[in-house]
């Protein structure tokens, strides 16, 4: 994946957390039906996005319908940033082992 793709899906995937978050927050209170709608709607343009970037993501992940709850939203949110964080996290490993002999060093940024 090339550097500029890799940071728009981190500029996605941090949305998403903010779509979680907002989720969380209205299970807490009572705001207006369309705060709901809204996140289902973000969520389905970045779902979107995401599947231009990463093709596979269309297979695992579906759009969310307009009713979904709070809560669905929520877990959704996490579970489509949790896909590209693991990529992420793996790949940073990688990047950043050098090896030494017998003996591995890893070295953070």
């Amino acid at each position: 994946m090339e550097m500029e793709t890799e940071k728009q899906i981190g500029k996605l995937v941090n949305v998403l957390h903010r779509i979680a978050r907002a989720s969380g927050y209205i299970e807490w209170t009572n705001p207006p039906e369309d705060a709901v709608r809204f996140c289902v709607l973000q969520y389905n343009r970045i779902l979107a996005r995401l599947r231009e970037l990463e093709p596979a993501v269309a297979t695992l992940f579906t759009e969310l319908p307009e009713t979904a709850g709070p809560q669905i939203i929520r877990i959704a949110a996490h579970e489509l940033a949790a896909y590209f964080e693991e990529e992420e996290r793996s790949v940073r490993r990688h990047r950043h082992r050098r090896h030494c002999g017998n003996i591995r060093v890893s070295v953070g940024l």
